[in-house]
């Protein structure tokens, strides 16, 4: 039985912000506020994980982006690559959006 794309998404949403979770963590030490810093620097512009991280966004592009841009290609196999590129965005911010409404209970995980 093929999973439904829904399921699927919140999957890859899950795992964006495991990754990311994971290299703040080596980025900046382990931190009870983790989700919480990573948020607000993310929610209002994905480039302010650039700023947060100090790495030329090697976290947003390379970790974060990418995990979402493969699900969507290989999902939406007959996408040109600028729909791929604009479904990627949208995933993205939904994945902070997540991330920031799920905050405590990634940080409580993440810490245990």
């Amino acid at each position: 039985m093929k999973k439904s794309e829904n399921e699927i998404r919140q999957n890859v949403i899950i795992d964006m912000n495991d990754f990311l979770l994971e290299y703040g963590t080596k980025k900046l030490g382990h931190r009870d506020d983790l989700a919480e810093v990573i948020y607000q620097a993310a929610k209002d512009d994905l480039h302010g994980l650039d700023t947060l991280f100090k790495d030329q966004g090697e976290a947003r592009q390379h970790v974060y982006e990418a995990v979402g841009e493969g699900f969507i290609a290989d999902y939406f196999s007959d996408l040109s690559e600028s729909e791929i590129a604009a479904k990627t965005d949208e995933l993205a911010l939904d994945a902070i959006k997540y991330l920031g409404k799920h905050e405590q209970e990634l940080d409580a995980w993440k810490n245990n």
